[in-house]
């Protein structure tokens, strides 16, 4: 799925995940699993885990899925295992939950999860830009602030910021200079499972809006959007 080889879009893709979250990570004869000695007592909230979980997580296709909530657990729990924050680094494996084998200094682990932490805010899905796709929705909570600087997607550098507020959302966005890309689309993940009501961008109301996924198409303009998202 990210390589392209089967499309994340694709029922194939679902069974593979599934798969893989059920089966192969639950599985003591396949070596996957981090569980140890606790396999019974923990068996669903501990799915979808591997000793190494830098190297090999579907947060990606999760997100091309659009299936939030399940990458950012993915995440989260990648960071859980993983992180050693008395010396700021990433283990490489998680064996057993009692006990931890590292730190190592890893960085090919460490360049995954950063990786993956940049597809939540903002990645690129064949011909299309996906800005803030998977963020925790209180990152937009009243006061809070989502800011993306010179991220560079393959359609050239980006900059985005969302602000939380009382039954409004406000952001802007630069999109890249050059329009080689489809449609653009911006996700508004909001607290409570708040949903969209009104978009307007830079003044004018705007109706291209997929309320289903709660994410706004873009219009390709030069210069700033000036987004303004009204909630209920």
């Amino acid at each position: 799925m990210d390589t392209g080889i089967c499309d994340a879009a694709e029922p194939l893709a679902r069974w593979v995940i599934d798969d893989w979250e059920d089966n192969a990570t639950m599985s003591e004869p396949l070596g996957l699993h981090v569980h140890g000695w606790v396999d019974e007592e923990y068996w669903f909230s501990r799915g979808g885990m591997v000793f190494q979980a830098n190297l090999q997580n579907p947060i990606r296709a999760y997100v091309r899925r659009g299936e939030a909530r399940a990458a950012i657990r993915s995440l989260y729990n990648n960071f859980v295992a993983c992180y050693y924050p008395s010396v700021n680094v990433f283990t490489e494996e998680y064996r057993q939950w009692r006990s931890p084998s590292g730190p190592f200094y890893k960085t090919p682990d460490e360049a995954k999860f950063v990786h993956r932490l940049r597809d939540l805010l903002v990645t690129e899905y064949g011909e299309d830009l996906l800005l803030a796709a998977a963020t925790p929705e209180r990152w937009l909570a009243p006061g809070r602030e989502i800011r993306v600087t010179s991220a560079p997607p393959p359609f050239g550098p980006l900059s985005d910021t969302l602000r939380g507020g009382e039954a409004e959302e406000r952001g802007s966005v630069e999109l890249p200079p050059r329009t080689s890309y489809r449609d653009a689309w911006l996700t508004i993940r909001l607290p409570g499972g708040a949903k969209i009501a009104s978009v307007s961008i830079n003044g004018s109301p705007w109706s291209d809006v997929d309320e289903a996924r709660s994410r706004i198409r873009l219009p390709k303009l030069p210069g700033r959007l000036d987004i303004v998202v009204k909630t209920r």
